[in-house]
């Protein structure tokens, strides 16, 4: 019986969810203006568009980095809050089947809606050993907002063109290990065929994984299995979004320029650390080659 399960598990995970890569990732910010100037002003990216509440205030600011990826801006920080990475986003061509799939893995996921944006999305809640409110899942329609601005919002002063990474806040290391590897069948490392694994791996405290999406993109998530769990601002430092950068020095030089920035110091080897005026961290990184 016991064999039987594991070859049915096996063959849900050996057809890959049909994800397209990372396609937003959301900051809760006390101060909408503070944000603009930091995600603006010195990232470089457009506003493209307001989501307002019925209120009529602006319930989420999308600050746009290329034509599938953006940053979204939630103004107002629930009383309790301790991470402000409220939830991170993938994009797929095929939100039915991936639902679908989903479900026959067992996990349970929210019913597809139309979002007032005018695409088609669906989350997963209470996330097992994640400090992060839901994982979202997209499709972008024709008549939606994010394909209706293609090819616009794209200035020049953008410090990065595109994604790398999302750091998520990991409460229990193993269970979210379980959700991502077993259960959805992320891939450990960046690159699958330069040692890439679906199968379990034993990380010690202290350490940390790299888990590559499913499908052609090449984005990845991190988890670390830490020797204690992440308190107070730390928690924002390992709640992370990480931005491709070709030259480290280059970038830093620019963000300086455009400053003032808190906590700014020189970049390390790879990748230079950012924060924004609550306190998150935007890391732009030159990607390590695989084998390296």
């Amino acid at each position: 019986m016991l064999f039987g399960l594991w070859l049915l598990s096996g063959a849900l995970l050996a057809e890959g969810l049909p994800v397209l890569g990372l396609s937003h990732v959301g900051f809760r910010t006390s101060d909408l203006e503070k944000a603009r100037a930091f995600y603006h002003g010195i990232l470089g990216y457009d506003e493209a568009f307001d989501l307002k509440a019925p209120g009529g205030h602006i319930a989420v600011a999308y600050f746009k980095v290329n034509d599938n990826q953006f940053i979204e801006i939630l103004p107002g920080i629930p009383p309790g809050t301790t991470v402000m990475m409220s939830h991170i986003a993938m994009y797929t061509g095929d939100i039915e089947k991936l639902h679908k799939m989903l479900e026959e893995r067992g996990v349970a996921p929210g019913k597809i809606e139309d979002a007032k944006d005018g695409n088609r999305s669906f989350a997963i809640r209470n996330l097992p050993g994640q400090n992060l409110e839901y994982l979202e899942f997209v499709q972008y329609m024709p008549g939606g907002w994010l394909r209706q601005s293609a090819g616009k919002f794209l200035g020049d002063r953008r410090v990065s063109t595109r994604f790398l990474h999302a750091g998520i806040a990991i409460t229990n290391f193993e269970a979210a290990r379980r959700f991502y590897v077993d259960q959805l069948g992320f891939t450990v490392g960046h690159d699958p065929e330069a040692g890439g694994r679906s199968q379990p791996v034993r990380v010690p405290l202290g350490h940390g994984i790299v888990l590559r999406l499913p499908g052609p993109s090449g984005d990845c998530l991190e988890i670390d299995n830490p020797k204690r769990p992440a308190t107070g601002k730390y928690l924002s430092v390992v709640a992370h979004l990480s931005l491709f950068v070709p030259d480290v020095d280059s970038a830093y030089r620019v963000v300086k320029e455009r400053g003032p920035l808190v906590d700014l110091k020189p970049p390390l080897a790879r990748s230079l650390g950012l924060f924004d005026p609550d306190g998150s961290r935007v890391e732009l990184m030159v990607p390590k080659a695989p084998g390296k």
